[in-house]
């Protein structure tokens, strides 16, 4: 649970074992390379974009035919030229059908004919408006104008002038030249010929592993072009140099001794920006995409993804709110557990949906909202449900403002921690910890304000004042002695650190969202469930509506819970807790590793 230590290595070899070794190397897949110089030129790009763009084509092909034997010959450029053909085709179809599909659908109105049998020598023309029934009577009786269908809403009306009538206030819809038979013979013709190219591109799939063998074969050889590119050698000696993990240090050592190679070792000095390469336990692997998502950490930093993991699941439980939409996400996840088990990226994130499932349930039960529905009153679930002063945990929104800020507290003052340990080198740390007190202070004071409890808010004034001056005094690496103006430097880096109060300020009440957000997804439960008992007690047709409403309503809920919870949830902790925590970006480690498989 940490960011993967690395060393510097050096790779040192006769120049005609240049291209055997980086083989070798790109075969072991641990090195993250570093350039020994300046390429002259860029490395070939042996795949096109194109390539790619048909393989991505026949990969998202819902029916995948049998690869063929490894005798049948195979053309790769012949099988991308088709499949690009078939893809621009199906574009170009697909645009067309939905034209035919509006034109029908404006000209259904209006019957089959064809303006073409018009008299070429006369000057009227036929101008189309659609007009709403009790607006009919405002047509002029000196036009010519004639009702061809009526709905229950609009008058579809054919008006004949020589020039656009000025006393029709409406915009005359522009409809399709062609008559509505030839439409629809045509939109046939379309949809056959799209069902063709579908088996086309399905006759196709057949080549799909081969195609990405050959195109992962491709990009290969275009890395270790650019390898030797980055290497450095002359006539007898090449050198290659790279990052490489401490856990793999003595598989490069045994090939190092296979070929006949040198090699050097150096550590990373703490002034040298290196890749980071993170490595976790699988239960909270699934986190580390929330983390890479916002950021990566210095590799010199530290790696939270263990933090993300717990809560990231608390905070999108408190924002969903409701025990039956997390039964509706174990049920999705117990799907996706049996359907994706081959999926290499539900297999990292599957344990951060199952706790993010297991805590919204269980943050449900303590709330006792099943759908926006309250357990019957002395019943089991009832009896599980926490109460502040005898109320329902979210019916004292005093009670509930209070445990979303000590949440943030909880979370921020980690965050202090964090940095306060690992800034233990210096006087700094004290500084951390002079804002990890200030916040909880804060808290005591502010609550004890609001509860009416002196004791509390007395504790948490004197509190702040200690904080306030540890901030002051250690919240900077100046030397206290060595000079009057390293003394005076050191006050002023603690006095610009106050600037920090109001944003302290700002992020502890920014965790009051996950009161307000589960708040909000509650009363809007609520407020289906009482649009659909409203329905259901008119019985007859009420009952199909009341079930439309619940289902409906309750499904636009949980989407919109699911945002927030995904959206705010990251938020929280890419933004509040890394700005405490986590200022240094770095970049991934990217290993010279092969694609092809052998």
């Amino acid at each position: 649970m940490a960011i993967v230590p690395l060393e510097k290595i050096t790779i040192y070899g006769a120049s005609g074992q240049k291209s055997t070794v980086l083989d070798g190397l790109q075969s072991l897949g641990c090195l993250h390379l570093i350039p020994l110089r300046i390429s002259e030129g860029e490395s070939p790009e042996l795949v096109s974009k194109e390539a790619r763009e048909a393989l991505h084509y026949l990969l998202s092909c819902r029916t995948i035919r049998r690869k063929p034997s490894t005798a049948v010959p195979f053309n790769r450029q012949d099988v991308i030229d088709e499949v690009l053909s078939i893809k621009s085709d199906v574009e170009r179809l697909e645009a067309e059908r939905e034209q035919l599909g509006k034109s029908i659908e404006d000209l259904s109105a209006w019957g089959d004919f064809s303006l073409a049998n018009l008299d070429p020598a006369s000057a009227e023309q036929f101008w189309f408006y659609s007009i709403p029934l009790h607006e009919l009577g405002e047509l002029s009786t000196d036009s010519t104008w004639y009702i061809a269908h009526r709905d229950n809403r609009f008058a579809y009306v054919i008006v004949i002038a020589e020039q656009q009538p000025v006393d029709v206030r409406f915009a005359p819809i522009q409809l399709d030249h062609r008559p509505l038979s030839e439409l629809r013979t045509r939109l046939s013709v379309v949809e056959g010929q799209i069902d063709e190219l579908h088996w086309r591109r399905v006759s196709l799939t057949r080549w799909t592993q081969r195609l990405k063998r050959d195109l992962d074969a491709a990009d290969d050889a275009s890395a270790r072009a650019a390898a030797a590119n980055a290497a450095v050698d002359d006539e007898s000696v090449f050198a290659v140099k790279g990052y490489i993990p401490n856990t793999a240090i003595d598989d490069v050592r045994a090939f190092a001794e296979r070929y006949g190679l040198a090699l050097t070792l150096e550590p990373i000095p703490p002034e040298e920006t290196a890749p980071t390469l993170l490595s976790n336990p699988e239960p909270v692997a699934g986190a580390e995409e929330c983390v890479t998502f916002y950021l990566i950490p210095g590799y010199h930093a530290w790696d939270p993804t263990a933090v993300v993991f717990y809560s990231f699941s608390l905070f999108f439980a408190m924002i969903v709110g409701d025990a039956g939409y997390g039964a509706l996400f174990a049920i999705g996840l117990g799907i996706a557990w049996y359907r994706w088990r081959q999926s290499e990226t539900f297999q990292r994130v599957r344990y951060l949906l199952l706790a993010i499932v297991i805590a919204t349930i269980a943050y449900g039960v303590v709330l006792g909202s099943y759908f926006g529905i309250e357990p019957p009153s002395g019943s089991l679930l009832d009896g599980l449900r926490i109460r502040i002063d005898g109320k329902p945990m979210m019916e004292h929104q005093t009670g509930m403002m209070i445990i979303s800020v000590a949440i943030g507290v909880t979370h921020l003052v980690l965050a202090n921690l964090i940095s306060a340990w690992r800034s233990r080198g210096s006087s700094r740390w004290i500084g951390h910890l002079g804002w990890a007190l200030a916040m909880i202070a804060g808290l005591l004071a502010a609550s004890g304000t609001v509860l009416d409890v002196d004791t509390m808010t007395l504790s948490g004034k004197w509190m702040i004042a200690f904080a306030l001056i540890a901030i002051l005094l250690f919240s900077s690496d100046r030397p206290w002695m060595r000079s009057p103006r390293d003394a005076f430097g050191r006050i002023l880096d603690g006095l610009f650190q106050f600037t920090n109060i109001s944003k302290a300020f700002g992020d502890v009440l920014s965790y009051l969202r996950l009161f307000a957000l589960g708040l909000a997804s509650m009363q809007l439960a609520a407020t289906f469930n009482g649009l659909a008992a409203g329905f259901l007690k008119t019985g007859g047709i009420g009952f199909l509506l009341a079930v439309l409403v619940f289902v409906v309503g309750h499904t636009i809920n949980l989407l919109l819970g699911i945002l927030g919870g995904v959206v705010h949830g990251l938020r929280l902790n890419c933004i509040e807790f890394f700005n405490w925590s986590l200022t240094d970006e770095g970049y991934a480690f990217q290993p010279f590793r092969r694609k092809a498989e052998d």
